[in-house]
């Protein structure tokens, strides 16, 4: 029975805390802009750009919400996996790139939990997700 309440609410985490974060981001961004870690470092604030982001995260988690209350819907997923995928990807590059701070380690290592692993987590479900559709 405990399995069974694990499964009826952990799919909500990443929905949930992107949603939340996406709120702010839309709503707060000059307060949200020095509350992040390594935000302030990425650049001048811009309330326009924070709030472009924040309505991306929105509609991830809109996308994951819809899989988690109908496990079929691994296409609500995939979209927002290719969002997050892609801001991982940049979150990635750019610590490398001439000019753009020179602490690969630490910036990769500061973003692993907002950044990376919302995107590693949403793959991994439209993996399954499709490996299921498969068999």
């Amino acid at each position: 029975m405990q399995r069974q309440n694990w499964r009826s609410w952990w799919k909500w985490i990443l929905p949930v805390v992107l949603g939340l974060n996406g709120a702010v981001m839309m709503l707060a961004p000059a307060a949200w802009y020095p509350a992040v870690p390594g935000v302030i470092q990425t650049g001048p604030f811009n309330g326009h750009f924070i709030r472009d982001i924040g309505a991306a995260n929105l509609a991830c988690a809109g996308g994951l919400g819809w899989w988690a209350l109908d496990r079929k819907q691994v296409g609500a997923v995939f979209v927002a996996a290719v969002f997050l995928d892609l801001h991982a990807m940049i979150h990635l590059i750019t610590p490398f790139a001439p000019g753009c701070g020179g602490r690969p380690v630490q910036d990769l290592a500061r973003d692993f939990a907002g950044v990376f692993l919302p995107a590693i987590i949403a793959s991994l479900i439209v993996w399954r997700g499709l490996k299921r559709k498969e068999a």
